[in-house]
């Protein structure tokens, strides 16, 4: 991955149109990638990352908080394909969270099928 903390970056801010704290706390992902690269990928190989319910991985599937609807799908497909590339990166690493390759799988579907 050439550009982890600008890949966190442009997640944050599709995050800033989700309900939560999700993009705070990819906010404090960028942080780390400039301080602490092993609390980073830990971080970023969490339950808070890709476990499922109240996971970032998971705000694939919020729903639209009320902005144009093209500008939204176009958000969520661009997010999907962030987390691809992040995940793809995680699964080269060593011990990726067991979730990845389930969420790689979904995120690439739901883009190729048009969701």
């Amino acid at each position: 991955m050439t550009d982890l903390p600008g890949t966190l970056r442009r997640i944050c801010e599709i995050l800033q149109n989700h309900p939560g704290d999700s993009s705070t706390w990819v906010a404090s992902l960028i942080e780390l990638s400039e301080k602490n690269e092993t609390l980073l990928y830990r971080s970023l190989n969490s339950k808070r990352m890709w476990g499922g319910a109240g996971s970032i991985a998971n705000q694939a599937l919020a729903d639209n908080p009320g902005i144009d609807e093209r500008v939204w799908q176009a958000e969520i497909r661009e997010f999907r394909e962030l987390m691809i590339e992040l995940g793809s990166h995680l699964m080269e690493r060593d011990n990726p969270y067991p979730d990845i390759s389930s969420w790689l799988l979904a995120f690439s579907n739901w883009n190729q099928s048009g969701i």
